[in-house]
C-alpha cells in the first residue's frame, strides 16, 4: 500500500520530521489582511465579498510523490 500525506500552512517543523512533510503554503499576511478587511466591512455595514482568492503554493517534500501532474 502506498500513502501520501500533505499538511497545511507549511509550518517550520514540516521540513524537520521524517519523512519531510509536503505542505500547502498559505500567504499569512494576505490572509490576515483579507480577514481584517472583511471584519471592518461587516462592522461598517458594507457588503462583503463571498470569497477572497489567495495564491497557494504546494511545497513538495518526501511525504508524497510528484506523479505526472504539478
Amino acid at each position: 500500500m502506498e500513502l501520501s500525506i500533505v499538511g497545511w500552512d507549511d509550518v517550520p517543523y514540516a521540513r524537520l520530521v521524517t519523512p519531510a512533510l509536503t505542505t500547502v503554503r498559505v500567504p499569512r499576511y494576505e490572509l490576515g489582511r483579507a480577514a481584517a478587511r472583511t471584519l471592518l466591512d461587516l462592522m461598517a455595514g458594507r457588503p462583503v465579498a463571498a470569497a477572497t482568492p489567495l495564491p497557494l503554493e504546494l511545497i513538495h517534500r518526501a511525504s508524497t510523490t510528484k506523479g505526472d501532474t504539478p
